[in-house]
């Protein structure tokens, strides 16, 4: 009998002890929460196409590594999952998180991200060469993942993250065209490539509320072709297809990005 009348005076100390700790926890959630500034800070990246540093005209015969002239006719690339580094505090902060663009150089207002970060000093640029494998099956979407744009495989569930065609006399195929389109998305021949850039003479780049801030970013043509992979036209003039190959391509051409200028406004 003498537990039965003590209940009432545990279940008074339970509520009180838990009245004292959720106001506290509340508490520490909103203070986490407002660890994490609003992204106020317009923010805009220009992607120039070049070749070995000169600026790219479609149509201009150039050389690749191997010696083999081409030209180009198309130029496009996927880029997602952007981030901000200051590898000093490392803190990262996503620039528009689960937004995706489609860089066609062939189209000059596709190659300007417009973007909203947070203002903070950060020394790095971080983003991913293509769609991530959750949206790659998803199916066919739509914006920027539109299958319209020419960069969705109809015959096997997957985009391609990136393309790049033209013609050489290197190049076996009719009308000495080459064709390279390069997707991939899971196991030992994924294609999707996190590139992290510094920024010029290892500055850092300081984001302010109310201003704005514009950096280039060069793609060079030729890197497809070399680093760390020799990659010929004589040999492979057309990689439409997840593979061993696609891999190599894609591990050149996440070397062909340089973050050549910052402009604070």
């Amino acid at each position: 009998m003498a537990s039965m009348r003590t209940k009432p005076h545990y279940l008074l100390c339970f509520l009180l002890l838990a009245a004292a700790i959720l106001p506290s926890c509340q508490k520490e959630l909103s203070n986490e929460e407002a660890q994490t500034p609003d992204a106020t800070h317009d923010f805009n990246i220009q992607f120039n196409p070049v070749v070995d540093g000169d600026a790219l005209v479609f149509g201009d015969t150039y050389t690749n590594a191997s010696g083999e002239q081409y030209t180009i006719r198309a130029f496009k690339f996927y880029i997602s999952n952007l981030y901000l580094i200051n590898t000093d505090s490392n803190k990262t902060y996503a620039v528009n998180k689960d937004e995706y663009f489609l860089v066609n150089f062939e189209d000059n207002s596709s190659a300007t991200l417009k973007l909203k970060a947070v203002p903070f000093t950060y020394n790095r640029i971080s983003f991913l060469i293509g769609v991530d494998s959750i949206r790659n099956v998803s199916g066919a979407q739509t914006g920027a993942l539109d299958p319209g744009k020419g960069m969705f495989w109809t015959w096997n569930t997957g985009y391609i993250m990136a393309k790049l065609e033209g013609s050489s006399p290197a190049s076996s195929q009719p009308n000495n065209v080459f064709e390279y389109h390069i997707g991939g998305f899971s196991g030992p021949d994924n294609a999707l490539k996190q590139v992290t850039l510094s920024f010029p003479l290892g500055e850092d780049m300081k984001l302010e509320t109310g201003k704005t801030t514009a950096m280039t970013i060069t793609a060079d043509a030729n890197a497809w072709f070399t680093n760390p992979n020799n990659i010929q036209l004589s040999v492979n003039a057309v990689v439409t297809t997840p593979g061993p190959l696609a891999r190599q391509v894609s591990e050149n051409y996440a070397n062909m990005f340089t973050v050549t200028d910052i402009v604070n406004q």
